[in-house]
């Protein structure tokens, strides 16, 4: 029996399907590589701007970001005297709670402990 070109869409789609899967995997591959060149080249310019600025630093604007960083330091020392400042303050105020609850717990503590003498003392005498 001899085939007609009707017979034959079947091959034909085959063959439709298996390009279009050959085409869309050659697009994810050059998409790829767009990509990997996109982020090399963004890396050297990247890299080139921070070579620039490291060179830069050296020049007229350099006494300006030592006065910038000197600031910050100076900034960051008067903040920590302060955190301390209080800190030292709050230890001081809780002092006086602190002596007052160790006091109270060492008095209950006492309390405890003659009673527990005292029950000690009776269970050894009637025994």
């Amino acid at each position: 029996m001899a085939r007609t070109p009707a017979t034959n869409l079947d091959l034909i789609l085959l063959a439709f399907l298996h390009g279009t899967f050959i085409a869309c995997a050659l697009l994810v591959v050059v998409l790829l590589l767009l990509i990997a060149m996109l982020l090399s080249f963004s890396l050297s310019v990247v890299s080139i701007v921070v070579i620039d600025l490291y060179s830069l630093s050296y020049s007229t604007f350099s006494s300006y970001f030592q006065t910038l960083a000197a600031n910050l330091e100076l900034g960051f020392v008067l903040i920590l005297c302060v955190l301390t400042s209080q800190a030292i303050a709050v230890v001081s105020a809780a002092q006086p709670w602190y002596q007052r609850t160790t006091s109270n717990i060492k008095v209950k503590a006492r309390r405890a402990m003659t009673r527990f003498d005292a029950l000690l003392l009776v269970i050894t005498q009637r025994c």
